[in-house]
């Protein structure tokens, strides 16, 4: 497969993930700080900044591969798609991302108190 289309998949299926989740969180836009607008930054922040790094290694890894095809099999791609994921993992941990997490959960935590109030 070519790269750019790699890619370009990659984003795709990474942008639908997006508006999905933004569309099934509509029952927690109000209850929000930032409102619908908020709640959408808040959800490009978390995605953008977990995602940005592993999806830079991994696309340039394959970029490398592609020009080097006989170190396809070496321990360090093996090592470079292990720091891809850890380097998610610790993206996510980062305060501005984990409070951008905590309002989108205290949102959607608020709405369903709201509903069983009713």
């Amino acid at each position: 497969m070519n790269i750019w289309l790699a890619f370009a998949l990659s984003l795709g299926f990474l942008t639908v993930a997006v508006y999905l989740r933004y569309l099934l969180g509509k029952a927690a836009w109000s209850y929000h700080p930032g409102g619908q607008k908020g709640y959408l930054k808040d959800i490009l922040l978390e995605t953008i900044v977990s995602y940005a790094p592993m999806l830079a290694i991994i696309f340039s890894v394959r970029v490398y591969i592609e020009f080097n095809p006989q170190d396809a099999g070496s321990p360090l791609i093996m090592g470079s798609i292990a720091v891809a994921v850890v380097s998610m993992l610790l993206a996510k941990r980062l305060p501005f991302v984990k409070a951008a997490s905590l309002r989108m959960t205290k949102a959607r935590s608020d709405r369903w108190e709201a509903a069983a109030k009713q």
